[in-house]
């Protein structure tokens, strides 16, 4: 059963991506365009909030420790665009985005108040967070309501760059 924090954490994360998927409805033929030149097109924000193709969520956070953190380098500003994903249709995307969202908190419910503590290093995170120490919950609210939502805010700008309404 999952602790309080999760289940907190589920509800934020369940709220971006609902903010997200609003965002999304109606981009498939906008996919490769971009707010203004020289920003990314919606699809390569997209593929940005997936990470890269070997990112496994549950992997990552099964990785968190109590001592002898381990560092986790995020590139924040790779888009990690492959063939593959310059094929994918919208629907493919919420889908693997969805299935991501789904892997982490089914393995974040299997753990307790004790386990949530476990940390990482992760350097991108000094800059904004003030640490880079970062344990579990924080990450998971970073990752999976702040960025979810940023990503949303930035298929907004997308939406009105390309005529579609304001949702």
């Amino acid at each position: 059963m999952a602790t309080q924090t999760v289940r907190d954490l589920e509800a934020k994360s369940d709220a971006a991506w609902k903010n997200l998927k609003a965002q999304l409805a109606g981009l498939e033929p906008y996919l490769e365009r971009a707010d203004a030149p020289g920003e990314w097109t919606a699809r390569e924000v997209l593929s940005h909030l997936m990470f890269g193709d070997s990112w496994k969520p549950a992997a990552l956070l099964g990785s968190f420790a109590e001592r002898e953190l381990p560092t986790i380098d995020i590139q924040a500003g790779d888009n990690f665009l492959t063939a593959a994903r310059r094929r994918m249709t919208l629907a493919q995307f919420v889908a693997a985005l969805e299935a991501q969202r789904r892997e982490a908190f089914e393995y974040l419910r299997t753990l307790s108040d004790a386990d949530l503590g476990r940390k990482a290093r992760i350097p991108l995170f000094k800059s904004f967070m003030g640490t880079d120490e970062i344990p579990l919950p924080m990450f998971v609210g970073a990752m999976y309501d702040f960025h979810m939502n940023d990503v949303a805010g930035q298929i907004a700008k997308v939406r009105k760059a390309v005529g579609l309404p304001a949702v």
